[in-house]
């Protein structure tokens, strides 16, 4: 027969009350941990919000800033209407040399500027890729509403209508680029007695049609940056709709700036651009919205 210590020494086990008391002391614990871990998780998140907004800032400023980089000498011009932002500006894809009177040379057909229906002209070194169903070529832009040197004008008086420094390209063969609609644009000037606009440099920009960065900034974080192609031409700069279907750079906009400060020398200018970005905070009991603001400036060199 077992005695009662050996009994006593094999029961193993918790009461009831033991295990309630355990458990309410874990709870207490849990929630005192909870009130040490939330914050920093919540600043974890918080911080990882402003990097994703701060990389899609960023990123978007960037590629404004590349293709402005490579706008047209002068062609950059902003305009604030309704709430919105339009920077508008003309594209190079390529850029060249002219074959000059100037230059005295033995052979190859010169551009002329006096006489409006010598329409060939020979390119001095290698040709640039020319697409003649949309490429445009452009000499010596000096910006919006200069006479004879405004890439946007679009002759919208019959008056003026002769006054475009940008022509259309029928053909390229070899070193010869021969003018669109059988009429040379560029020596329009001279021909009604004004100074010819040539380039001292005999250069000779390809464009393309203008395009336009449209922001539109939303207290509340919704607003967007998009980019719209294939703008008209105009020498009056206008609004552009967005559409659904319309590329865009930055979503979560919440306010944005630009500026367009154009040097007395016309060979240079500075472009600021500044981006908020906002949306709401993560976490169940977050509030408020998470934003960042970045500013950019560009030196553009407007050498045309």
């Amino acid at each position: 027969m077992k005695s009662a210590r050996t009994l006593a020494l094999r029961q193993r086990g918790f009461t009831l009350v033991e295990a309630i008391i355990v458990m309410v002391v874990t709870g207490v614990l849990a929630g005192v941990m909870v009130l040490f871990i939330r914050q920093p998780i919540q600043n974890y998140v918080d911080a990882s919000a402003r990097a994703d907004l701060s990389d899609t800032a960023d990123l978007a400023l960037r590629r404004m800033a590349r293709e402005l980089r490579g706008a047209l000498p002068n062609s950059i011009r902003t305009l604030y209407s309704g709430g919105v932002w339009y920077v508008q500006f003309i594209p190079v894809k390529a850029a060249g040399q002219y074959l000059a009177v100037e230059d005295n040379a033995s052979s190859g057909i010169p551009l002329s500027f006096t006489s409006n229906t010598a329409t060939q002209f020979d390119v001095v070194g290698p040709m640039p890729a020319i697409n003649t169903a949309t490429d445009l070529i452009a000499i010596y832009n000096l910006g919006n509403g200069i006479t004879d040197a405004d890439a946007y004008f679009a002759g919208e008086s019959p008056v003026t209508v002769n006054q475009l420094n940008r022509q259309g390209v029928v053909t390229v063969s070899g070193t010869t680029v021969t003018l669109a609609n059988s009429h040379n644009n560029f020596a329009d000037p001279a021909v009604q007695g004004r100074v010819p606009n040539s380039s001292p440099d005999h250069r000779f920009f390809v464009i393309n049609t203008p395009v336009t960065f449209r922001c539109e900034g939303k207290a509340d974080g919704t607003g967007t940056l998009a980019r719209i192609s294939n703008n008209p031409f105009s020498a009056v700069q206008a609004t552009v709709a967005f559409t659904s279907n319309t590329p865009l750079l930055a979503t979560n906009v919440q306010e944005c700036d630009f500026s367009a400060t154009q040097a007395g020398s016309l060979h240079s200018a500075l472009i600021g651009m500044t981006l908020s970005l906002a949306r709401p905070r993560a976490g169940v009991s977050a509030n408020g919205l998470e934003t960042v603001t970045l500013v950019h400036q560009i030196h553009m060199d407007n050498t045309p």
